[in-house]
């Protein structure tokens, strides 16, 4: 499998969007951390009201208690300590309710965040990326099957290169091509394997290769 390039300029530029793809997804992640950091934050009211409610709850079980044991009147006293009791354990309750769906739309909105960014950059880059190594590890081991190898790619050169630079190769080369000329025939190959950053054989010095 070939994963970069031969020439040195095409690797740069590969190496580069790696680096690139990877700083971008750390910032993906950071943001969508940050933004549940800030979400999160939210239920600071909700905890502070718990706390609260909870310490009341308790205070009114042991007046309850405490006034419970009165002879005669002593149901009778604690009931209202009851009712203040239950009162701050039900909003006690509800205000761990908010902080549980403040924490859900925290992490929604942090995943939401960082990864509709990541997965749209990593559909977009390997696409580009994957295409490439698949081309390019194909060319690789046409270039290494000799004349069967450089025949086909002379093929791929021809439907697939740009006019622009098909434009500039010199037509005696597709006459020569067309006449089942070796040299010619490895000049349009190196075209194809130049054109995705490669080299082409050590044996093949293909002299009056006019392609940028």
């Amino acid at each position: 499998m070939k994963l970069y390039a031969d020439r040195p300029a095409r690797v740069v530029r590969q190496l580069l969007g790696d680096v690139l793809v990877v700083v971008l997804v750390y910032l993906s992640v950071r943001l969508g951390m940050a933004a549940d950091d800030k979400v999160a934050a939210l239920a600071g009211p909700g905890q502070e009201a718990e706390a609260t409610a909870r310490t009341v709850d308790d205070r009114m079980q042991d007046a309850a208690g405490q006034v419970g044991d009165a002879p005669l009147v002593g149901g009778t006293l604690a009931k209202p300590f009851e009712s203040l009791a239950e009162a701050s354990a039900s909003l006690a309750d509800s205000a761990r309710a908010y902080q549980d769906t403040v924490a859900d739309v925290a992490r929604l909105t942090g995943l939401v965040l960082a990864g509709a960014p990541i997965l749209l950059l990593l559909a977009v880059w390997l696409t580009l990326r994957l295409g490439w190594v698949v081309e390019a590890s194909a060319a690789t081991r046409l270039r290494r099957t000799g004349t069967a190898g450089a025949e086909l790619l002379a093929v791929r050169a021809l439907a697939s290169q740009p006019l622009r630079r098909l434009a500039r190769v010199d037509p005696a080369v597709i006459t020569g091509w067309r006449a089942g000329d070796p040299v010619a025939t490895e000049e349009l190959a190196a075209l194809e394997l130049r054109s995705l950053g490669l080299l082409s054989p050590p044996t093949g010095d293909f002299p009056g290769l006019n392609v940028p």
